[in-house]
Protein backbone atom coordinates (compact mmCIF):
# COMPACT_ATOMS: atom_id res chain seq x y z
CA UNK A 1 0.00 0.00 0.00
CA UNK A 2 1.26 3.36 -0.54
CA UNK A 3 2.29 5.85 1.84
CA UNK A 4 2.75 9.89 1.58
CA UNK A 5 6.16 10.31 0.84
CA UNK A 6 8.90 11.72 3.49
CA UNK A 7 9.98 15.42 2.40
CA UNK A 8 12.97 14.92 0.18
CA UNK A 9 16.64 16.45 1.63
CA UNK A 10 18.19 19.89 0.41
CA UNK A 11 19.98 19.44 -3.17
CA UNK A 12 23.75 20.42 -2.76
CA UNK A 13 25.29 22.68 -5.46
CA UNK A 14 27.53 19.68 -5.88
CA UNK A 15 27.95 16.04 -5.63
CA UNK A 16 31.24 15.19 -3.34
CA UNK A 17 33.81 13.13 -5.32
CA UNK A 18 35.08 10.19 -4.03
CA UNK A 19 38.96 10.18 -5.12
CA UNK A 20 39.83 6.83 -6.22
CA UNK A 21 37.04 5.16 -5.71
CA UNK A 22 36.52 3.77 -9.50
CA UNK A 23 40.15 2.19 -9.54
CA UNK A 24 39.44 0.68 -5.84
CA UNK A 25 36.14 -1.09 -6.62
CA UNK A 26 36.89 -2.35 -10.25
CA UNK A 27 40.26 -3.61 -8.66
CA UNK A 28 38.39 -5.68 -5.54
CA UNK A 29 35.53 -6.66 -8.27
CA UNK A 30 39.18 -8.18 -10.23
CA UNK A 31 40.25 -9.82 -7.86
CA UNK A 32 38.20 -10.57 -4.95
CA UNK A 33 35.20 -11.90 -5.74
CA UNK A 34 34.81 -14.90 -3.97
CA UNK A 35 32.62 -17.43 -3.88
CA UNK A 36 31.44 -19.81 -1.11
CA UNK A 37 31.97 -23.60 -1.08
CA UNK A 38 28.98 -25.01 -2.69
CA UNK A 39 28.84 -29.24 -2.78
CA UNK A 40 28.73 -31.19 -5.55
CA UNK A 41 25.34 -31.98 -5.71
CA UNK A 42 24.43 -28.64 -6.06
CA UNK A 43 23.65 -26.68 -8.86
CA UNK A 44 27.31 -24.64 -10.65
CA UNK A 45 26.36 -20.92 -9.82
CA UNK A 46 25.03 -18.81 -12.66
CA UNK A 47 26.71 -15.82 -14.05
CA UNK A 48 23.95 -13.29 -12.83
CA UNK A 49 26.05 -10.79 -12.49
CA UNK A 50 26.58 -10.36 -16.15
CA UNK A 51 22.30 -10.03 -16.60
CA UNK A 52 21.31 -6.61 -14.79
CA UNK A 53 18.44 -4.75 -16.18
CA UNK A 54 16.91 -1.61 -15.05
CA UNK A 55 13.22 -0.91 -13.72
CA UNK A 56 12.06 -0.34 -16.76
CA UNK A 57 12.07 -1.20 -20.27
CA UNK A 58 12.37 0.80 -23.48
CA UNK A 59 9.81 -0.17 -25.88
CA UNK A 60 11.55 -0.31 -29.35
CA UNK A 61 15.07 -0.43 -27.46
CA UNK A 62 17.85 -3.76 -27.35
CA UNK A 63 17.21 -5.08 -23.83
CA UNK A 64 20.21 -3.87 -22.45
CA UNK A 65 22.00 -5.99 -19.59
CA UNK A 66 25.22 -4.78 -17.45
CA UNK A 67 27.54 -5.65 -15.12
CA UNK A 68 27.42 -5.60 -11.44
CA UNK A 69 30.41 -3.75 -11.05
CA UNK A 70 29.90 -0.60 -13.40
CA UNK A 71 26.20 -0.85 -11.49
CA UNK A 72 28.00 -0.93 -8.12
CA UNK A 73 30.34 1.96 -8.98
CA UNK A 74 27.09 3.92 -10.24
CA UNK A 75 25.37 3.28 -6.84
CA UNK A 76 28.43 4.33 -5.17
CA UNK A 77 28.45 0.90 -3.15
CA UNK A 78 31.37 -0.49 -2.27
CA UNK A 79 30.60 -3.92 -1.45
CA UNK A 80 27.53 -6.71 -2.16
CA UNK A 81 26.96 -10.07 -1.09
CA UNK A 82 24.80 -12.34 -2.40
CA UNK A 83 23.19 -15.93 -1.46
CA UNK A 84 20.65 -17.57 -3.80
CA UNK A 85 18.61 -20.14 -3.03
CA UNK A 86 17.17 -23.06 -5.33
CA UNK A 87 14.88 -26.10 -4.27
CA UNK A 88 15.94 -25.21 -0.62
CA UNK A 89 19.28 -25.02 -0.74
CA UNK A 90 21.98 -22.49 -0.50
CA UNK A 91 23.13 -22.90 -4.44
CA UNK A 92 25.50 -19.47 -5.16
CA UNK A 93 27.15 -17.23 -2.12
CA UNK A 94 29.54 -14.22 -2.87
CA UNK A 95 31.01 -11.11 -1.95
CA UNK A 96 31.68 -8.49 -4.30
CA UNK A 97 33.83 -5.41 -3.72
CA UNK A 98 35.34 -4.13 -0.14
CA UNK A 99 34.21 -3.60 3.51
CA UNK A 100 34.69 -0.20 2.40
CA UNK A 101 36.67 1.87 -0.38
CA UNK A 102 39.64 0.28 -0.88
CA UNK A 103 39.54 -2.07 1.95
CA UNK A 104 39.34 -5.49 2.52
CA UNK A 105 37.21 -7.69 0.34
CA UNK A 106 33.60 -8.67 0.79
CA UNK A 107 33.32 -12.53 1.38
CA UNK A 108 30.36 -14.89 2.10
CA UNK A 109 30.62 -14.67 6.08
CA UNK A 110 30.96 -10.55 6.06
CA UNK A 111 28.14 -9.09 7.70
CA UNK A 112 25.93 -6.54 7.00
CA UNK A 113 23.42 -4.31 8.68
CA UNK A 114 19.98 -6.30 7.82
CA UNK A 115 17.95 -3.09 9.14
CA UNK A 116 14.22 -4.04 8.60
CA UNK A 117 14.70 -7.39 8.10
CA UNK A 118 15.00 -7.68 11.69
CA UNK A 119 11.48 -7.06 11.84
CA UNK A 120 10.63 -10.39 10.12
CA UNK A 121 13.15 -12.48 12.18
CA UNK A 122 11.20 -10.62 15.36
CA UNK A 123 7.80 -11.93 13.64
CA UNK A 124 8.89 -15.41 13.68
CA UNK A 125 10.30 -15.26 17.57
CA UNK A 126 6.86 -13.69 18.86
CA UNK A 127 5.26 -16.10 16.89
CA UNK A 128 7.16 -18.79 18.47
CA UNK A 129 6.28 -17.24 22.07
CA UNK A 130 2.68 -17.44 20.71
CA UNK A 131 3.03 -21.19 20.08
CA UNK A 132 4.62 -22.02 23.69
CA UNK A 133 1.37 -19.83 25.49
CA UNK A 134 3.86 -16.97 26.37
CA UNK A 135 2.32 -14.23 24.11
CA UNK A 136 -1.11 -13.93 23.36
CA UNK A 137 -1.40 -12.94 19.29
CA UNK A 138 -4.80 -11.03 19.53
CA UNK A 139 -5.10 -10.40 23.17
CA UNK A 140 -4.68 -6.48 24.33
CA UNK A 141 -0.59 -5.86 25.42
CA UNK A 142 -1.64 -3.57 27.74
CA UNK A 143 -2.66 -7.32 30.10
CA UNK A 144 0.50 -8.53 29.37
CA UNK A 145 3.31 -5.61 29.71
CA UNK A 146 3.94 -2.93 32.35
CA UNK A 147 6.57 -1.21 30.49
CA UNK A 148 4.28 0.54 28.34
CA UNK A 149 1.07 2.16 28.02
CA UNK A 150 -1.27 4.12 25.35
CA UNK A 151 -4.91 5.60 25.45
CA UNK A 152 -7.11 3.25 24.66
CA UNK A 153 -9.73 5.56 23.77
CA UNK A 154 -9.29 4.57 20.37
CA UNK A 155 -9.53 0.58 21.24
CA UNK A 156 -7.01 -2.06 21.95
CA UNK A 157 -3.44 -2.96 20.72
CA UNK A 158 -2.55 -6.62 19.74
CA UNK A 159 0.76 -8.18 19.00
CA UNK A 160 -0.79 -8.86 15.56
CA UNK A 161 -1.38 -5.49 15.06
CA UNK A 162 2.31 -4.73 16.03
CA UNK A 163 3.86 -6.97 13.96
CA UNK A 164 1.87 -6.24 10.65
CA UNK A 165 1.79 -2.59 11.04
CA UNK A 166 -1.57 -2.16 11.90
CA UNK A 167 -1.51 -0.62 15.65
CA UNK A 168 -1.62 2.66 14.65
CA UNK A 169 1.82 3.38 16.04
CA UNK A 170 4.15 5.63 14.89
CA UNK A 171 7.56 6.73 14.14
CA UNK A 172 8.71 4.95 10.69
CA UNK A 173 12.18 4.36 11.11
CA UNK A 174 15.13 4.96 13.53
CA UNK A 175 18.22 7.05 13.02
CA UNK A 176 20.63 5.19 14.75
CA UNK A 177 23.19 6.13 17.31
CA UNK A 178 27.17 6.73 16.31
CA UNK A 179 29.59 3.98 18.35
CA UNK A 180 30.33 5.76 21.83
CA UNK A 181 27.63 8.05 21.84
CA UNK A 182 25.37 7.83 24.94
CA UNK A 183 22.63 5.11 24.17
CA UNK A 184 18.91 5.14 26.00
CA UNK A 185 17.51 2.08 27.63
CA UNK A 186 14.58 0.31 25.91
CA UNK A 187 12.34 2.57 28.40
CA UNK A 188 13.72 5.76 27.62
CA UNK A 189 13.33 4.81 23.93
CA UNK A 190 9.72 4.54 24.39
CA UNK A 191 9.01 7.27 26.38
CA UNK A 192 11.38 9.87 23.99
CA UNK A 193 13.63 10.73 26.55
CA UNK A 194 17.21 12.03 26.53
CA UNK A 195 19.05 10.66 25.06
CA UNK A 196 16.61 8.82 22.66
CA UNK A 197 17.02 10.75 19.28
CA UNK A 198 13.31 9.42 18.40
CA UNK A 199 9.99 10.52 19.51
CA UNK A 200 8.00 8.69 22.47
CA UNK A 201 5.52 5.59 21.00
CA UNK A 202 2.44 6.21 20.92
CA UNK A 203 -0.95 4.97 19.12
CA UNK A 204 -2.13 7.67 16.87
CA UNK A 205 -4.69 6.10 14.96
CA UNK A 206 -7.41 3.57 15.48
CA UNK A 207 -5.96 0.12 15.77
CA UNK A 208 -6.58 -2.30 12.66
CA UNK A 209 -7.74 0.77 10.71
CA UNK A 210 -5.55 1.19 8.45
CA UNK A 211 -1.86 0.14 7.45
CA UNK A 212 0.88 1.87 8.34
CA UNK A 213 4.95 1.13 8.70
CA UNK A 214 5.75 1.72 11.92
CA UNK A 215 9.30 0.80 13.42
CA UNK A 216 7.74 1.90 16.76
CA UNK A 217 5.36 -1.02 16.95
CA UNK A 218 8.26 -3.77 16.91
CA UNK A 219 10.13 -1.29 20.01
CA UNK A 220 6.73 -1.99 21.75
CA UNK A 221 6.89 -5.99 20.62
CA UNK A 222 10.63 -6.18 21.90
CA UNK A 223 9.61 -4.77 25.07
CA UNK A 224 6.84 -7.14 25.24
CA UNK A 225 9.00 -10.27 24.76
CA UNK A 226 11.61 -9.10 26.73
CA UNK A 227 9.21 -8.55 29.98
CA UNK A 228 7.41 -11.79 29.08
CA UNK A 229 10.29 -13.84 28.96
CA UNK A 230 12.72 -12.45 31.65
CA UNK A 231 15.33 -12.75 29.27
CA UNK A 232 16.91 -9.44 27.02
CA UNK A 233 16.51 -9.90 23.78
CA UNK A 234 20.07 -10.52 22.10
CA UNK A 235 19.92 -13.49 23.70
CA UNK A 236 16.15 -14.45 23.07
CA UNK A 237 16.50 -14.05 19.31
CA UNK A 238 19.82 -16.30 19.56
CA UNK A 239 17.64 -18.70 21.16
CA UNK A 240 14.36 -18.65 19.63
CA UNK A 241 15.78 -18.30 15.78
CA UNK A 242 19.22 -17.84 15.45
CA UNK A 243 20.64 -21.14 16.42
CA UNK A 244 17.74 -23.46 15.53
CA UNK A 245 18.41 -22.23 11.94
CA UNK A 246 22.14 -22.27 12.57
CA UNK A 247 22.40 -18.85 11.44
CA UNK A 248 25.68 -18.34 13.71
CA UNK A 249 27.44 -15.69 11.99
CA UNK A 250 23.93 -13.81 12.98
CA UNK A 251 23.64 -11.84 15.65
CA UNK A 252 21.71 -8.60 17.51
CA UNK A 253 24.54 -7.74 20.20
CA UNK A 254 25.16 -3.99 19.78
CA UNK A 255 27.44 -2.87 18.45
CA UNK A 256 28.75 -6.11 17.08
CA UNK A 257 32.13 -8.04 18.34
CA UNK A 258 34.23 -8.02 15.25
CA UNK A 259 37.20 -8.81 16.52
CA UNK A 260 40.57 -7.39 14.12
CA UNK A 261 37.48 -5.28 12.25
CA UNK A 262 37.55 -7.25 9.08
CA UNK A 263 34.05 -9.41 9.82
CA UNK A 264 31.52 -6.33 9.15
CA UNK A 265 31.00 -4.20 6.36
CA UNK A 266 31.16 0.05 6.94
CA UNK A 267 28.54 1.64 5.40
CA UNK A 268 28.55 4.58 3.39
CA UNK A 269 26.98 7.97 3.38
CA UNK A 270 24.64 9.28 0.63
CA UNK A 271 27.25 10.87 -1.26
CA UNK A 272 29.54 7.24 -0.90
CA UNK A 273 31.89 8.23 1.08
CA UNK A 274 32.67 5.98 4.55
CA UNK A 275 30.09 6.88 7.02
CA UNK A 276 31.68 8.40 10.28
CA UNK A 277 32.12 5.60 12.94
CA UNK A 278 31.51 2.86 10.60
CA UNK A 279 28.15 2.50 11.24
CA UNK A 280 25.38 3.25 13.68
CA UNK A 281 24.04 1.11 16.91
CA UNK A 282 20.27 0.05 17.51
CA UNK A 283 19.11 -0.42 20.99
CA UNK A 284 16.09 -0.33 19.00
CA UNK A 285 17.09 -4.52 17.94
CA UNK A 286 13.36 -5.80 17.08
CA UNK A 287 12.71 -3.38 14.35
CA UNK A 288 16.44 -2.68 13.12
CA UNK A 289 19.70 -4.27 15.10
CA UNK A 290 20.91 -7.55 13.39
CA UNK A 291 23.77 -8.18 11.80
CA UNK A 292 24.54 -10.81 9.18
CA UNK A 293 25.18 -12.45 6.17
CA UNK A 294 23.03 -13.28 2.76
CA UNK A 295 23.49 -16.94 3.76
CA UNK A 296 22.20 -16.40 7.31
CA UNK A 297 19.31 -15.15 6.01
CA UNK A 298 19.20 -17.57 3.31
CA UNK A 299 18.60 -20.25 5.51
CA UNK A 300 16.23 -17.77 7.78
CA UNK A 301 14.03 -17.40 4.68
CA UNK A 302 14.25 -21.44 3.73
CA UNK A 303 12.75 -21.62 7.60
CA UNK A 304 10.06 -19.77 6.38
CA UNK A 305 9.59 -21.80 3.29
CA UNK A 306 9.64 -25.07 5.06
CA UNK A 307 7.13 -23.89 7.48
CA UNK A 308 5.12 -22.80 4.52
CA UNK A 309 5.38 -26.62 3.22
CA UNK A 310 4.84 -27.81 6.00
CA UNK A 311 7.72 -29.66 6.43
CA UNK A 312 8.77 -31.63 9.38
CA UNK A 313 11.86 -29.13 10.25
CA UNK A 314 10.23 -25.95 10.13
CA UNK A 315 10.66 -23.00 12.38
CA UNK A 316 7.05 -22.84 13.27
CA UNK A 317 4.14 -25.22 13.07
CA UNK A 318 0.92 -25.02 11.36
CA UNK A 319 -1.61 -22.60 12.93
CA UNK A 320 1.26 -20.06 12.87
CA UNK A 321 2.54 -20.16 9.84
CA UNK A 322 -1.34 -19.60 8.76
CA UNK A 323 -1.56 -16.46 11.07
CA UNK A 324 2.36 -15.84 9.29
CA UNK A 325 0.51 -16.22 5.63
CA UNK A 326 -2.39 -13.99 6.53
CA UNK A 327 -3.05 -11.03 4.04
CA UNK A 328 -3.94 -8.63 5.60
CA UNK A 329 -3.87 -4.26 4.58
CA UNK A 330 -1.15 -3.46 2.30
CA UNK A 331 -0.86 -7.08 1.86
CA UNK A 332 1.22 -7.52 4.72
CA UNK A 333 1.20 -10.82 6.60
CA UNK A 334 2.79 -11.57 10.34
CA UNK A 335 6.43 -9.78 10.15
CA UNK A 336 6.29 -10.22 6.29
CA UNK A 337 5.47 -8.31 3.21
CA UNK A 338 3.25 -11.15 0.91
CA UNK A 339 3.39 -9.39 -2.66
CA UNK A 340 0.41 -9.63 -5.18
CA UNK A 341 -2.61 -11.30 -4.44
CA UNK A 342 -2.68 -12.44 -7.82
CA UNK A 343 1.07 -13.72 -8.64
CA UNK A 344 3.24 -16.64 -7.12
CA UNK A 345 3.26 -17.04 -3.29
CA UNK A 346 6.10 -15.16 -2.25
CA UNK A 347 7.51 -14.03 1.35
CA UNK A 348 10.25 -10.61 1.43
CA UNK A 349 11.43 -7.88 3.65
CA UNK A 350 13.71 -5.24 2.29
CA UNK A 351 15.86 -3.42 5.16
CA UNK A 352 17.87 -0.45 5.19
CA UNK A 353 19.68 1.67 8.20
CA UNK A 354 22.09 4.08 7.54
CA UNK A 355 24.88 3.55 4.96
CA UNK A 356 22.95 -0.45 4.65
CA UNK A 357 20.65 -1.78 2.54
CA UNK A 358 19.22 -5.62 2.01
CA UNK A 359 16.56 -7.43 0.94
CA UNK A 360 15.19 -10.93 0.82
CA UNK A 361 12.56 -12.97 -0.80
CA UNK A 362 11.41 -16.43 -0.76
CA UNK A 363 9.25 -18.16 -3.25
CA UNK A 364 8.04 -21.14 -1.06
CA UNK A 365 6.01 -23.37 -3.21
CA UNK A 366 9.12 -23.77 -5.68
CA UNK A 367 11.33 -22.58 -2.75
CA UNK A 368 13.34 -20.18 -4.82
CA UNK A 369 14.34 -17.36 -3.46
CA UNK A 370 17.94 -14.82 -2.43
CA UNK A 371 19.48 -12.66 -0.55
CA UNK A 372 21.33 -9.58 -1.60
CA UNK A 373 23.33 -7.48 0.90
CA UNK A 374 25.33 -4.14 0.81
CA UNK A 375 26.75 -1.21 2.61
CA UNK A 376 25.35 1.47 -0.14
CA UNK A 377 23.21 4.20 1.15
CA UNK A 378 21.26 3.97 -1.63
CA UNK A 379 21.87 0.17 -2.23
CA UNK A 380 18.43 -0.32 -2.67
CA UNK A 381 18.02 0.40 -6.47
CA UNK A 382 20.88 -1.63 -6.91
CA UNK A 383 19.40 -4.65 -5.00
CA UNK A 384 16.36 -4.48 -7.71
CA UNK A 385 19.01 -4.43 -10.14
CA UNK A 386 20.47 -8.13 -8.84
CA UNK A 387 17.32 -9.55 -7.89
CA UNK A 388 15.70 -9.00 -11.15
CA UNK A 389 19.09 -10.61 -12.62
CA UNK A 390 19.02 -13.70 -10.47
CA UNK A 391 15.02 -14.18 -11.12
CA UNK A 392 15.62 -14.12 -14.98
CA UNK A 393 18.77 -16.41 -15.03
CA UNK A 394 17.08 -19.16 -12.27
CA UNK A 395 13.93 -18.39 -13.93
CA UNK A 396 11.23 -17.52 -10.87
CA UNK A 397 7.88 -17.94 -11.11
CA UNK A 398 7.21 -14.61 -10.67
CA UNK A 399 10.66 -12.83 -12.15
CA UNK A 400 8.39 -9.87 -13.59
CA UNK A 401 6.38 -9.15 -10.81
CA UNK A 402 9.00 -8.78 -8.19
CA UNK A 403 7.84 -6.39 -5.21
CA UNK A 404 6.81 -2.70 -5.71
CA UNK A 405 10.09 -0.61 -7.32
CA UNK A 406 11.29 -3.61 -9.06
CA UNK A 407 9.65 -4.12 -12.83
CA UNK A 408 7.20 -1.54 -14.52
CA UNK A 409 6.04 -2.44 -17.74
CA UNK A 410 7.38 -0.98 -21.30
CA UNK A 411 7.48 2.02 -21.58
CA UNK A 412 8.09 4.66 -25.08
CA UNK A 413 10.82 6.97 -24.84
CA UNK A 414 11.23 10.17 -27.38
CA UNK A 415 14.74 11.67 -28.31
CA UNK A 416 15.77 14.06 -25.69
CA UNK A 417 15.72 17.25 -27.94
CA UNK A 418 17.57 20.65 -26.68
CA UNK A 419 13.93 22.11 -26.06
CA UNK A 420 13.19 19.22 -23.74
CA UNK A 421 15.88 19.77 -21.92
CA UNK A 422 15.20 23.48 -21.88
CA UNK A 423 12.17 23.06 -20.72
CA UNK A 424 13.04 20.89 -17.48
CA UNK A 425 16.99 21.97 -16.76
CA UNK A 426 17.33 23.81 -13.58
CA UNK A 427 16.97 23.74 -9.57
CA UNK A 428 13.22 23.51 -8.10
CA UNK A 429 11.98 23.59 -4.37
CA UNK A 430 9.29 21.67 -3.10
CA UNK A 431 5.89 23.57 -2.87
CA UNK A 432 4.79 22.21 0.55
CA UNK A 433 7.95 22.40 1.78
CA UNK A 434 10.01 25.24 0.65
CA UNK A 435 13.55 24.28 2.19
CA UNK A 436 13.16 20.92 0.29
CA UNK A 437 14.65 20.94 -3.13
CA UNK A 438 16.12 19.15 -6.43
CA UNK A 439 18.17 19.56 -9.84
CA UNK A 440 17.55 19.03 -13.17
CA UNK A 441 21.11 18.95 -15.04
CA UNK A 442 22.73 17.28 -18.29
CA UNK A 443 25.31 15.34 -18.03
CA UNK A 444 28.19 15.11 -20.33
CA UNK A 445 26.90 12.26 -22.13
CA UNK A 446 23.89 14.57 -22.63
CA UNK A 447 21.42 12.99 -20.81
CA UNK A 448 18.69 14.27 -18.03
CA UNK A 449 19.89 13.68 -13.96
CA UNK A 450 17.71 14.20 -11.27
CA UNK A 451 19.11 14.30 -8.14
CA UNK A 452 18.72 15.63 -4.28
CA UNK A 453 20.61 15.89 -1.48
CA UNK A 454 23.91 14.31 -2.24
CA UNK A 455 22.47 10.70 -3.19
CA UNK A 456 22.85 8.62 -6.45
CA UNK A 457 21.30 11.10 -9.84
CA UNK A 458 18.78 8.88 -11.48
CA UNK A 459 18.18 9.25 -15.05
CA UNK A 460 15.63 10.76 -16.83
CA UNK A 461 13.80 10.33 -20.49
CA UNK A 462 11.30 11.96 -21.81
CA UNK A 463 7.88 10.41 -22.41
CA UNK A 464 6.11 13.08 -24.48
CA UNK A 465 7.49 17.20 -24.85
CA UNK A 466 6.07 18.05 -21.18
CA UNK A 467 7.10 14.79 -19.17
CA UNK A 468 10.32 12.63 -18.20
CA UNK A 469 10.43 9.55 -16.63
CA UNK A 470 13.09 7.78 -14.93
CA UNK A 471 14.40 3.85 -16.43
CA UNK A 472 15.55 3.16 -12.74
CA UNK A 473 12.84 4.16 -10.40
CA UNK A 474 8.73 4.93 -10.87
CA UNK A 475 9.31 8.40 -10.45
CA UNK A 476 7.73 11.10 -13.48
CA UNK A 477 7.83 14.42 -13.65
CA UNK A 478 5.43 16.54 -15.76
CA UNK A 479 5.58 20.20 -16.64
CA UNK A 480 2.11 21.89 -14.88
CA UNK A 481 1.83 24.14 -18.49
CA UNK A 482 2.74 22.47 -21.50
CA UNK A 483 3.08 25.87 -23.33
CA UNK A 484 6.41 27.07 -21.22
CA UNK A 485 9.45 27.17 -23.03
CA UNK A 486 10.87 26.58 -18.71
CA UNK A 487 8.49 25.07 -16.82
CA UNK A 488 8.13 27.69 -14.04
CA UNK A 489 6.28 23.81 -12.09
CA UNK A 490 6.50 20.83 -12.30
CA UNK A 491 4.88 17.46 -10.78
CA UNK A 492 7.40 15.17 -9.21
CA UNK A 493 5.27 11.98 -8.66
CA UNK A 494 6.61 8.59 -7.61
CA UNK A 495 5.40 5.20 -5.98
CA UNK A 496 4.45 6.85 -2.52
CA UNK A 497 2.67 10.06 -4.03
CA UNK A 498 3.34 13.27 -5.59
CA UNK A 499 4.29 16.48 -4.94
CA UNK A 500 4.30 20.26 -6.85
CA UNK A 501 7.91 21.64 -7.37
CA UNK A 502 8.71 25.69 -8.26
CA UNK A 503 11.12 26.41 -10.59
CA UNK A 504 14.42 28.29 -8.49
CA UNK A 505 16.58 29.72 -11.04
Amino acid sequence: MSKTAAPIPAFPSSLKTIAGRTTSLLAALAVAASAAAVSAEENTPRAFERALRRTVTIEGAESRRFELAARMEHYRVPGLSVAVIEDCRIVDARGFGSLIWGGAPVTPETRFQAGSISKSLTAIAALRLVERGTLSLDGDVQLQMKGWSYDKARGPVTLRQLLSHTAGTNLEGMKGYLPGEPRPTLAQVLRGEAPANTPAIVVESEPGSRWNYSGGGYIVTQALMDEATGKNFAPLMRELVLEPLAMARSSFEQPPSDGDGTRSAQGTSADGSPLPGKWRVYPEMAPAGLWSTPSDLGRFAIGLARSVRGETDAIIGKDATAQLMTRGPGNWGVGVDLGPADGARQISHTGKNVGFTSMFIIYPDSCQGAVVMTNGYDGGWLINEVMRAIGDVYRWPARNTLPARNTLPARAALPLTASIAERFVGIYRLRDFPAERFSITRDSDGELIWARGGHVGRSLLPEAEGKLFSPDSVMTIEALSPSELRASAVKLSFGGGSNIAERMD
